[in-house]
């Protein structure tokens, strides 16, 4: 959304509003339980989406909902522009792209900059509490700094980074770091506080393997191989399930390809390991 220039007088008829009472607040046109256009198929069968479009819609819940001491025609014409500019941003922008979950996901993350611009910079909103979802209480873990075991190895990241010789006297070095973007999700699995990321390694050969990695209060983390030269679009704990989502290749593509098929995956953690959920049970979850 273009910011709406000055808008002093539409600032002073709001109150400061804590965007934590609109955490739960769900996009009034989207509706998972019978989407109607592909457009939003593709958002709803897509746990990365869906976060960003929840989030997106907190902001725009808040800024459409702040109350004003009068309805008078500053907020009226502020009111209008918010709905117009919504309208034109799904129309222009968010249904432009299609299927293409990593256009759908750059166009939410910029939606997402521009609401929270303007509900900060016109409306003196007071951000308190994350937009989309409460973050779980527990222990602050430093997920830079841990030990995550790696195909059957301890690797120990500072600063979230990992290097090594790929071999004894080789000048080529074996890379392993934290992949942001996508953020890191915050959450708890098996009854423990842990957040969940995007690892990748890299060496000599033409290969980058990324891994979904958990890691715990204790310093230790595990992880689970998702593929070579994947594109990374999400991670999240919802509940007892962790959901990755990326884009990967169809099974007859080589790796030259650049990855274009979305993909997502369910997991659990189970007796210090992430295992796979089957198919069936992903879908209950």
């Amino acid at each position: 959304m273009k910011k709406m220039g000055p808008c002093a007088a539409a600032a002073a008829l709001f109150s400061c509003v804590s965007i934590s009472a609109f955490a739960q607040t769900q996009t009034a046109d989207l509706d998972c339980t019978k989407p109607h256009l592909a457009i939003e198929r593709t958002i709803c069968n897509n746990a990365a989406l869906r976060a960003l479009d929840a989030q997106a819609s907190t902001y725009y819940t808040i800024l459409l909902e702040a109350k004003p001491t009068a309805q008078n025609k500053p907020y009226q014409d502020f009111r209008d522009a918010l709905q117009a500019d919504r309208q034109k941003w799904q129309h222009d922008t968010r249904d432009a792209c299609g299927a293409q979950v990593s256009c759908l996901s750059e166009a939410y993350r910029q939606r997402i900059d521009d609401l929270r611009g303007n509900a900060l910079e016109h409306l003196g909103i007071t951000v308190t509490a994350a937009p989309a979802h409460e973050v779980p209480s527990g222990p602050s873990i430093d997920y830079k700094n841990a030990i995550y075991r790696i195909e059957g190895k301890d690797v120990t990241l500072l600063e979230g980074q990992h290097s090594q010789p790929a071999a004894e006297g080789a000048a080529e070095q074996d890379v392993t770091r934290v992949v942001e973007p996508p953020a890191h999700a915050v959450g708890k699995l098996g009854g423990r506080s842990a957040v969940a990321v995007f690892l990748s390694q890299e060496g000599g050969g033409s290969g980058t393997f990324y891994y979904a990695a958990l890691v715990f209060n204790d310093g230790r983390g595990t992880t689970f191989q998702i593929g070579d030269r994947i594109q990374p679009i999400g991670i999240a704990i919802n509940g007892d399930d962790l959901v990755v989502s990326y884009l990967g290749r169809k099974a007859d593509e080589p790796m030259a390809v650049p990855p274009t098929v979305p993909k997502e995956r369910h997991f659990a953690y189970m007796n210090g390991q992430i295992v796979e959920r089957p198919p069936a049970a992903s879908a209950s979850n």
